[in-house]
């Protein structure tokens, strides 16, 4: 049963509880009373009857039921409008939530409730903007509402408004009594990136530099600060940079090949960093980018590194490349190699084709890595 479900299970038995409860206290109550009690009984219960039995939709229908005959009952109403959302049916949310809202004599608290409720569901359904303002309506009365700053963290980062999501942060930061060093070092990595699509360079170099004074491990940052020397053509910098980073981020330079192999220069030291460390997804990537071009040359390299694969996966990376006189078993190499989760999470364990900064699932910021076989795997099942 999912969290929803159970929230709305639970609402149902209190609400039960307090119709019976209150006819109880009251037994003098005219007999007309005890009948309207018995109507919102009666599909309360089988609302709840139908949760238990696994039927959403039906316990669903019976819970409209009960909110039509008991209009002031908002607890029922909050949790429809949690069913609603969790089924798809943002507009049926919103208007539940709106409903409450407009009530003249709505709570502090149901107030709050609401916004938040609201803001939920226009995350859910895309509509960002309007989101944010009900979380910020939440935030105006509660500063400290820890989900609410988060959501909107969340969405500022969505919209790669990176300067608001760090103010975002540094107020989550203080509310929780901790730095997260290495999440704001990739936020300065994201507008280091802007600024360097829009070629100011100064800037980008003064952002990188935030972002590893941050977090030495930052592997974004790195990134950037090779693309930046080679764009500068400053050589110096470069192997400073390498070999920086093969010391505090050494997971992510398998990233480096596209650039790196703009020069014979640098793919000499990736030859030296091979030999001494025999780190297998640099290797691997280094021949997948030589065999775009020439899958002769990559079989020369592959010969000249003396690489072994240890496994199926590795094995298969190699076919795809070409390197298999089975043609059949290359086109199906080739195709799997297209679609293979390269990538996994350390937090959530979600797995993804391409490299992401920050995890689409958890969202956590530097938790993806490669996924290397034969290495030990954590409860997740993801490389460690």
């Amino acid at each position: 049963m999912t969290a929803t479900l159970l929230v709305l299970l639970v609402v149902g038995l209190l609400f039960v509880w307090v119709l019976f409860w209150r006819q109880w206290q009251h037994d003098d109550e005219d007999e007309s009373t005890t009948i309207e009690h018995d109507e919102r009984v009666s599909p309360l219960l089988r609302g709840i009857n139908y949760l238990l039995t696994d039927e959403p939709d039906r316990a669903l229908q019976e819970m409209v039921q009960v909110a039509r005959l008991r209009s002031e009952a908002a607890d029922v109403y909050m949790a429809l409008g949690e069913m609603f959302r969790s089924h798809g049916e943002i507009g049926r949310a919103v208007r539940i939530h709106q409903n409450i809202l407009a009530r003249p004599d709505v709570s502090p608290e149901l107030y709050l409730q609401a916004h938040f409720a609201l803001a939920k569901d226009f995350q859910t359904g895309g509509l960002l903007d309007r989101s944010l303002r009900h979380y910020q309506k939440v935030l105006d009365v509660r500063s400290d509402h820890l989900d609410a700053l988060m959501a909107s963290l969340r969405i500022r980062e969505q919209s790669s408004e990176w300067l608001k999501a760090e103010e975002l942060l540094s107020r989550i930061e203080r509310l929780q009594g901790n730095e997260d060093s290495l999440h704001r070092a990739y936020l300065w990595g994201a507008l280091a990136q802007d600024a360097m699509q829009n070629d100011a360079y100064d800037v980008a170099q003064e952002y990188i530099n935030n972002a590893l004074d941050l977090a030495k491990n930052c592997g974004h940052a790195y990134i950037l600060l090779v693309d930046l020397a080679l764009k500068k053509d400053d050589e110096d910098k470069l192997h400073h940079t390498l070999s920086a980073m093969q010391h505090e981020a050494p997971d992510y330079l398998h990233l480096l090949i596209p650039l790196l192999m703009q020069s014979d220069v640098y793919t000499d030291e990736l030859m030296i960093y091979w030999q001494e460390q025999h780190d297998h997804e640099l290797a691997l990537a280094w021949l997948e980018e030589v065999a775009k071009d020439d899958v002769s040359a990559a079989v020369a390299l592959r010969k000249e590194m003396s690489f072994v694969p240890v496994g199926l996966r590795e094995s298969l990376r190699l076919a795809a490349m070409g390197m298999n006189s089975d043609e059949f078993f290359v086109g199906q190499a080739k195709k799997w190699r297209m679609t293979m989760k390269h990538y996994g999470c350390t937090q959530c364990g979600v797995q993804t084709v391409d490299m992401r900064w920050q995890c689409p699932q958890c969202h956590q910021w530097g938790s993806m890595s490669a996924i290397i076989e034969g290495d030990k795997v954590n409860e997740r099942g993801v490389s460690i």
